[in-house]
């Protein structure tokens, strides 16, 4: 390893160990090689070329299409709709409420695609109503930003197009690789308030639903819920791409608020586009600076550098997915999700390839584990954006949190070992 990359390295960290903004932390450290290592500087055209050719990938248009149709969704009051929907099941059981927030963000996940815009869209709505029912604001806080990690598991999924634009997966395979992790996410956090309902004695709704009632709120939610079926259906059917789904997606809504609930206003639609716009535009630069990093990586031959001492090593494949999953999760704790991607799925997809292990099953361990880092201190990003939304203070945040978090590392290691709950619908549907 060179000392111009190790220099590299050392910024990188560095910047993000005290703080710096991810975008300015990567594109620093990438500047850095071009000015150390020497006779790059008069080759500096490279990094302007790699910061938009990383960028220019048809399928990452998906990217703000789906985060403009969760607004969408939240501004004409679909959001509400699925939180009544999932109050008919389980609204009546002791921390039902709690019990919505998961079931609420899982069907959400399945719409946006992005954690932070579950937390944006659906926070306000299901923390207000935890603290009406009776729960503490900062557990509200935390068991919304944790249950919304599930949404980029399950499909449709930004990580899972990220890292399948990166090393050439089939993006329905990812999709459906993610529905069985995805669900056991928003499982594992209903068992965490399973036994904390009965500790702390969490409140019980007597609202009761006549079936007239209840048949009446799923036919008001069935439209949001549809929207699910058109965007998985599609996909996986073969009749669109995952980007074609996108832009169906914000068409299915503005169709139907333009025909049934008439909420939109020119205003309403504009504040959208521009959060989906500046939302979106902070990964594709995370993109962008990380793909210049990616470049410098394979400049130095640090793939080829890890893959021989994996094959010198003589380690198992399931050794290694422990050894890399505890890097992702440490990684995980100063790094964005999007940056991890970029960085180490096309250095690590290929190695575990050659030792036998499906691409698609190290994608969705790759694409939880880089979720679970959206709520581990001290930068998770998730755990930021809830305070900022419930205006409650970070620690108490994380101390809330820490359940939650413990059975999401829980299921990542049931799928990293058991490849079949990752791989079995891939197989079924044909992918694999």
């Amino acid at each position: 390893m060179s000392m111009q990359l190790i220099l590299v390295l050392v910024i990188l960290f560095g910047l993000l160990l005290v703080g710096s903004p991810v975008v300015m932390a990567i594109g620093t450290a990438a500047m850095s090689y071009f000015v150390f290592k020497p006779d790059m500087l008069g080759n500096l055209m490279m990094y302007a070329h790699r910061l938009f050719t990383g960028m220019d990938s048809f399928i990452y248009i998906c990217i703000p299409l789906f985060m403009l149709s969760g607004e969408l969704m939240g501004l004409t009051g679909l959001m509400d709709r699925v939180v009544d929907f999932c109050r008919i099941f389980v609204g009546r059981l002791r921390g039902g409420v709690a019990y919505v927030n998961v079931l609420a963000s899982m069907l959400f996940g399945g719409i946006s695609g992005s954690a932070l815009a579950d937390i944006a869209a659906l926070g306000p709505i299901e923390i207000s109503m935890m603290e009406a029912d009776g729960y503490e604001r900062d557990f509200a806080a935390a068991l919304t930003a944790t249950s919304a990690i599930q949404g980029p598991v399950i499909p449709p999924s930004i990580p899972a197009v990220m890292f399948a634009s990166l090393t050439a997966v089939s993006v329905g395979g990812m999709f459906i690789g993610g529905v069985v992790p995805g669900i056991m996410l928003g499982l594992g956090q209903i068992l965490v308030i399973f036994f904390l309902a009965r500790k702390l004695h969490f409140p019980k709704s007597d609202v009761r639903y006549s079936a007239k009632e209840a048949l009446l709120i799923t036919l008001k939610s069935f439209s949001a819920i549809f929207m699910i079926v058109i965007v998985l259906g599609g996909i996986i059917s073969g009749v669109f791409t995952a980007t074609e789904a996108s832009a169906i997606s914000v068409a299915y809504v503005l169709l139907l608020d333009l025909l049934v609930y008439h909420k939109l206003k020119p205003r309403d639609l504009w504040s959208s586009l521009k959060n989906a716009a500046t939302g979106s535009a902070s990964i594709f630069l995370i993109i962008g600076f990380t793909s210049i990093i990616s470049w410098i990586l394979t400049m130095e031959s640090v793939p080829l550098m890890i893959n021989n001492w994996v094959a010198a090593a003589n380690i198992s494949p399931y050794l290694l997915l422990f050894l890399v999953n505890l890097f992702f999760l440490f990684n995980g704790m100063w790094i964005s999700d999007s940056a991890q991607l970029v960085l180490f799925a096309p250095i690590f997809a290929p190695i575990f390839q050659q030792m036998g292990i499906h691409p698609i099953h190290f994608g969705v361990v790759m694409v939880v584990n880089v979720m679970i880092g959206l709520i581990t201190p001290p930068f998770g990003v998730g755990l930021y954006t809830a305070a900022s939304v419930s205006g409650c203070e970070l620690k108490d945040i994380v101390k809330a949190s820490l359940p939650f978090t413990a059975s999401c590392i829980v299921v990542l290691l049931l799928i990293t070992y058991i490849p079949n709950l990752v791989l079995m619908l891939p197989w079924l549907a044909g992918y694999i």
